[in-house]
């Protein structure tokens, strides 16, 4: 059956049901757009992409999830918002506050208190030439809605919890995040993506995030236990004045991860730091990472720093696209984009592109990229105080990921990551907390 006439007709009757108007419109531009963009596409792509048969999970009864949602309490001061195969666990918590919902929530019960940030923030990303961009609008289900107001530090961490349990392959999800950081307000969120599952599916998620004025956001991602999943992580995020934003991604294990950031500067005396770290054990063979980031300095006075850090087993493959964008009157940035690897296996690959395109005269930037093996005569310096090789090698790959958990500013997830990282070596019963 034809992909449009099939998906198109049935996303047209969830748009006269909705009550939002807004996103109403939204969804109709998507469509407009898509049938724009497939007309320039060849057959062959027509017939790969847009004739497959995608399959949308059903929503099933939140009762069943309270055993499993019980292992992701990571900290009981936290706020949580818990999303099942991209739906979202009504009334767990009952302490989330109205500004931390689920967008299905504000659309469907009319919440007139969030339709303003609705209307001024939400999809603002349409015009971006995405096609993914576009499905998601046409076919995301729900997605967290966080709105932090102006002049609060907001204490509580923010948990943003997707958990894949699908019972059959080649399901399709579409996540939607709308994260809003009020002027001088401050807050930390943690998004973390996991499967239960060995069925085959399509994480298609999407997070615009809006800092204002003196605003600041710490924001973590974790992808983990995903062998069977494709999940193509799109964020975008805009900057106020003097805004500060931290990014971290950690991508453990993945079918194929797409790791896309989207950063642009609309302030002066803003700050980006965004920092990755990719572990690829050595059982998961053939596994594909990409991170591809893109800064865009539109003001002067501002500054951006990119650490990616990659270790690699098997036949796991990792790409880094790396662009920094600085436009005309936009002097005084000092930019840095750094990437290094280490490849444990001689069947690994790294594949890393750095970009800087400068159009002003009066800038600091820099980028820089190794690939290489483990220093051997650190291995040998260490086996020289009496540690055996292989518990050299793990203690070593531990310290260069070191650099980037530095950067954690939330302790009970920079030990979370510990764990998963001692996981992945070969002498994980090593205790390096």
């Amino acid at each position: 059956m034809n992909f449009k006439k099939k998906n198109y007709s049935n996303s047209r009757i969830e748009i006269n049901n909705n009550i939002n108007y807004y996103i109403n419109i939204i969804r109709n531009k998507s469509i407009k757009l898509l049938n724009k963009k497939f007309s320039l596409k060849s057959e062959k792509i027509k017939s790969s992409i847009i004739d497959y048969e995608y399959l949308f999970p059903v929503k099933e009864a939140e009762y069943i999830y309270y055993d499993i949602i019980n292992k992701y309490i990571l900290d009981k001061n936290g706020m949580y918002l818990f999303f099942i195969n991209g739906f979202y666990v009504f009334n767990f918590f009952k302490k989330n506050k109205k500004y931390l919902l689920s967008i299905n929530d504000i659309i469907i019960n009319n919440k007139n208190y969030c339709n303003s940030n609705i209307e001024k923030f939400y999809g603002k990303s349409i015009s971006n030439n995405d096609t993914l961009n576009l499905f998601n609008f046409l076919f995301s289900k729900d997605g967290a809605y966080i709105f932090i107001p102006d002049n609060i530090c907001f204490k509580p961490n923010i948990y943003i919890i997707y958990i894949y349990n699908n019972n059959y392959d080649y399901s399709i999800i579409n996540p939607r995040n709308l994260i809003i950081i009020g002027n001088n307000s401050k807050a930390k969120i943690v998004e973390i993506h996991e499967s239960l599952t060995n069925k085959i599916g399509f994480s298609n998620s999407v997070t615009e995030i809006y800092t204002r004025k003196n605003s600041s956001i710490d924001y973590i991602k974790i992808q983990n236990n995903l062998s069977f999943l494709y999940l193509r992580d799109k964020t975008f995020l805009t900057q106020k004045k003097n805004s500060t934003c931290s990014l971290s991604t950690f991508s453990f294990e993945g079918r194929l991860l797409i790791n896309n950031l989207k950063l642009i500067n609309l302030g002066i005396y803003s700050k980006f730091n965004l920092n990755g770290l990719t572990i690829i054990r050595k059982k998961s063979l053939n596994k594909l990472i990409y991170n591809k980031t893109l800064i865009d300095h539109l003001y002067p006075n501002c500054e951006s720093y990119q650490t990616y850090k990659s270790i690699l087993y098997g036949r796991s493959k990792v790409f880094f696209w790396g662009k920094i964008k600085i436009h005309k009157k936009a002097n005084n940035i000092n930019a840095l984009q750094k990437s290094n690897n280490i490849l444990i296996n001689k069947n690994a690959f790294v594949y890393t592109k750095p970009e800087l395109e400068i159009y002003t005269d009066n800038v600091k930037c820099s980028h820089g990229c190794t690939i290489g093996k483990i220093d051997k005569n650190k291995i040998f310096y260490l086996r020289s105080r009496g540690v055996i090789k292989t518990v050299a090698k793990s203690i070593l790959i531990f310290l260069f990921s070191k650099e980037i958990l530095k950067k954690i500013n939330i302790q009970n997830i920079k030990y979370l990551i510990k764990k998963i990282i001692i996981n992945n070596l070969d002498n994980y019963y090593i205790n390096f907390m």
